[in-house]
This record gives C-alpha cells, structure tokens and sequence, in this order.
C-alpha cells in the first residue's frame, strides 16, 4: 500500500527478468477529498512555561465545539515544551461507546495534528494522553450535529448511484436532506478541457450526466450553493471499446505510464502470406511523453522488413508488409522499453495457390459478342485447379457466369448482362478468390444487335505486368451505383458526392433505364462516401446515399 502521493516505479519480474513495459512509472494520488468542518486553534499559553509532560502539551480550548457529520476536525497539539514522549489519541460516542476513527500526523518538529471524522451524531468524548498520562481537561468534549447544506448532499448509496446511459454517464445525488439550494457541476477531461455536463431533477435527487468524447480521467466537481460536497470531485477513470462506456470510481488512482499502458491488439496470433500486409493499431494516450520505434526483422533471412508509422494525435497505426516467408520478429518500443506482448513473432508463409491466379487486364482481354461479355483469367503458376465464377448485376440479382478452357490454362469467362450498371463478378480457384477478383465491369449500354456493340468498361482488376507476385493497380478508379429513380424524374436530376474526409468527389449521371439511373463517381480512397441527389433544388427522397468504397 503506497504511503504518499508521487510517482513510484513497479518492476514485474518473471525469473529476475523484468517483463516488457516493466519497470513502470506509476503516478499515486489520493482523489477522494475529505470535507474539513471544524479546524480548532491553539489556547493561549496559561499553563507554567516550565512545565513538562502532558501538562507542558498546548491544545485548543474545547468550549462549545461542534462539527457536522462526515465532517473532519482538525486539533493540532504543540509538544515543544513537553518533553520527548508519545502521544495517544482515542475518541468515542459518550452515550453509545462506538469508536470514532483519528488519525494523529506529525506536522513539524515538535507539533502534531489529529485528525476526527465522526460516524454518528450526538455527544463524543476525546481521550489524549502523553506518555500514558491524561493532558489537563482530558477527555475534551464536542458535539455531532447532522449534516446540512453542502455536507448533506452526496453521491448516492446503492447500485444505481453510477451508470451508463446513452452517450454518457450519468451520477445520482441524493440532495433530500440539504434543504432548500442549487446544484451545479463541472466536469473536466484526461486533457483538462471541459467535457459537457448536464443536471436535472429527479425527484428528491438530481441526476448529473457527462459525456466524455475520450478514455481517460474524469474530475467531476459538485457544488451545492457554491460549496463543494463531501467527496467533490469525483474521480472516474472511463474506457471506451466498441463505442460502449466502461468506467471505474477512484478512491486512489494508480496512474500507469510509460510502455506499460500502450495498447495494441492481440498480436499473438498473426498469420501472413507474401506480399499481404497488416495494419495494427497502437493506443498511446495513457503512456505520457515518449516516442513509439518499431522494427520488424526475418529472422530467417535476417532481412529487416520496413514498417510504416501513421501517428493521429496519441494514436498509430502500423502497416508490416513482408516480402519472404519465414520466422519473423516485430518489435514494439515506448521510449526504449518493450509494451506487453512485444516481441511478437509470426510465420509468413508462400501465397496459397488462388494467390498466383490472376484476371488478366487490358483491351485484349475483354470481348463483347453477340450480347455477351468475356474476361479471361489466368492459372497458369498454380497449376490446374476448379475454377468458379459467380456474378451480381447493379440491382443485387445474381447471374451465371460460363467458363471456356483455352490453351496454357487461360480461361474465359462470359455472361450476358441484362440491365446497364456495374456487374461484380467473382473468380475463385478451389474455393478462394484470386488476385484481382471480383471484377468490376460497368455497362453502359446494352447491345442492339447479333454483333454485340455493348459500351462497356473494366473498372478494376488485376495488373500482371508488374511483377510475378501481382501489384495492385486501378485502371481507371471509377465506380458507378444504380439508384432505382424512375425514368420521369430523369430529366431534373443532379448530383454530388463527398468523399470520407469530406472533400468534393467527381460525379456525373450515367445511362438511365426505366427502372433506374447510373450514378458514376471517381473516389480516390476507400471508405465511406455519400451520394447526394436533386431535384429542382431539393434532395430527392431516399437521398442523401451513403456508399463504402472497398479495394482502393
């Protein structure tokens, strides 16, 4: 049990080694205040200068002393013309006999000051010896009145004081016994801003609700007609995970820092094959000042393996893309020491065979004939396997793709679109989708005759030339979504887009039809975008559209 307030270093050991983020800062401080009620001064000196022992102790007069329930009296004892000796200190009810808890603190040389917080109200006595022997006028009498004002108003006592609620947490006050008066609060966050805070009636209570935006240490201030209330402020350390509140009341907050609170998921079971990567978040806000390193390394190989670093505020985010399989080690440092769970270590192993599939890309490799559509993929470096292809037209209605076997394992696959739009169409090789799949083809018109004169365009696929292994590539970032407006409307029609950070995102209406209308747009980033339709200057119903951008 700590016996002050300050920074203390905890070092965890596990045979005589430190374990990672260990030694740690802890920083230690007692949150919950005591309300003083009654702090007594010193009586003139009456008693013989000369003399020593308990009749050479100083102590306040005691005529007419009173304190509040839940209140702390404060007595200080000045010992310098006492003599060296030891002071003891009792203190009970005088009718029911229940002890008092005290507390008696040296303050300087020579002094020391007790301290009384009475649990019941009514008469009390205080016994004070020194050195065994009674001091003049001991016991000293005082008196335990209730509570009121200020004092009467506290945090409730039961399940229910505390709570969650929706975006926030909410304190019950029980304010039935102070009488006429106003309650306010004040609320302030781990980064000494101001975090919203709102009080309401509630029967004789008042419930107080706040609404933090991030994890960390909350202070919350209590007033009643301006005074603070026993136990203001009330400390709570909150956590946020998937949106949800977890909180916890502090009485003495153990304030972790360092690489001891960094936070990262479980990073114990990574699995990789070449050329995927990862991307790993890492929590940073309780750890104080420091900076994050982190090196990866083939163990096998003894290949260092470059990591990027993507820092927002306190937070990071990590992308690993290993190149080689084999053993690997990943590194998490704060400030030089290792954060719990580091180092990880994790197998890369070869691409699964759907891996070395690709659908091919490029004029050559697209056909239209007959009011059918063909693409051709490839399977060349993994060998013969079963290939399957299944398709999904603009309004989610699924179609059958036919797959052709021609030389060298290259295959085509063909369908015949029935409505204009986006058709996604997903390739996989014994169950799994290959490299560049589904592929994206949007329509834009529908054929006219036996010899096709389909108008039509490959969104995205796969870019073989690049490399053996495949790299990612648009060949050309534009998607397109049907919103089912019927075709009267057509005419009076325009539309926006805004990207995920908000900025203007190209648009323009493509190819109509009588059941919908085609809306194509040019996202630079994944993520979430939204589709804004209208007409004659208002937004159409159903609109605004939000649409997630993957694969970019």
């Amino acid at each position: 049990m700590p016996k002050g307030d300050g920074d203390h270093t905890l070092n965890l050991q596990f045979n005589n080694k430190s374990i990672p983020g260990c030694p740690a800062t802890i920083n230690i401080k007692h949150v919950t205040p005591e309300t003083l009620g009654v702090e007594l001064d010193l009586a003139p000196w009456l008693a013989d200068a000369a003399a020593k022992g308990a009749k050479g102790v100083r102590h306040p007069n005691f005529d007419d002393v009173k304190v509040q329930l839940n209140q702390i009296m404060k007595i200080p004892l000045d010992l310098s013309a006492a003599g060296p000796g030891n002071v003891e200190v009792s203190c009970m009810h005088e009718k029911s006999k229940q002890p008092c808890p005290v507390n008696v603190i040296p303050t300087k040389q020579g002094a020391v000051e007790i301290s009384v917080k009475p649990i019941e109200t009514g008469p009390h006595l205080l016994h004070v010896t020194f050195n065994g022997v009674d001091l003049p006028k001991s016991p000293f009498r005082f008196m335990v009145e209730p509570p009121s004002g200020a004092n009467a108003v506290t945090l409730k006592q039961n399940n229910n004081a505390v709570k969650v609620v929706k975006d926030g947490l909410q304190f019950a006050i029980d304010c039935s016994r102070a009488g006429v008066g106003v309650l306010t609060a004040a609320c302030t966050g781990p980064d000494g801003q101001l975090v919203p805070c709102e009080c309401k009636k509630s029967g004789g209570d008042q419930l107080i609700t706040i609404k933090p935006n991030k994890p960390g240490l909350h202070s919350l201030e209590v007033m009643w007609d301006g005074q603070p209330i026993p136990g203001s402020p009330i400390e709570v350390m909150i956590d946020m995970v998937d949106g949800r509140i977890i909180y916890e009341l502090c009485d003495i907050l153990l304030l972790l820092m360092g690489a001891f609170t960094v936070r990262t998921p479980d990073l114990s079971n990574i699995q990789l094959e070449i050329n995927q990567f990862i991307r790993i978040p890492i929590d940073c806000r309780l750890a104080g000042p420091g900076k994050l390193q982190v090196t990866c390394k083939n163990e096998d190989t003894g290949t260092s393996i470059d990591v990027e670093q993507k820092k927002t505020g306190d937070m990071y985010e990590i992308t690993i893309k290993p190149t080689d399989p084999g053993k690997h080690c990943l590194n998490i440092m704060w400030d030089g020491k290792h954060i719990p769970g580091s180092p990880a270590y994790f197998n890369v192993k070869g691409p699964a065979p759907a891996r070395l599939c690709y659908i091919l890309s490029g004029a050559d490799h697209i056909k239209c004939r007959k009011g059918a559509i063909s693409f051709r993929c490839t399977t060349k470096e993994a060998g013969k396997g079963e290939l399957t292809a299944t398709g999904v037209d603009p309004f989610g209605k699924q179609f059958e793709c036919e797959i052709t076997e021609e030389p060298d394992l290259t295959y085509a696959i063909a369908f015949k679109p029935e409505v204009p739009g986006v058709h996604n169409v997903d390739v996989k090789y014994n169950g799994i989708s290959i490299n560049g799949s589904p592929a994206l083809i949007d329509i834009k018109s529908l054929p006219q005759g036996d010899e096709g004169g389909i108008s039509l365009e490959l969104i995205s696929c796969r870019d073989t030339t690049a490399g053996a292994g495949g790299t990612d590539t648009q060949v050309q970032q534009k998607a397109t979504i049907t919103l089912p407006i019927p075709k009267k409307d057509h005419s009076g029609l325009n539309v926006t887009c805004k990207g995920p950070d908000g900025s203007d995102i190209k648009c323009q209406l493509g190819a109509s039809t009588d059941s919908g209308i085609n809306i194509l747009f040019e996202p630079k980033s994944g993520g979430k975008h939204r589709l804004t339709v209208m007409i004659n200057g208002k937004n159409y119903p159903g609109t605004p559209v939000d649409v997630e951008v993957q694969g970019l």
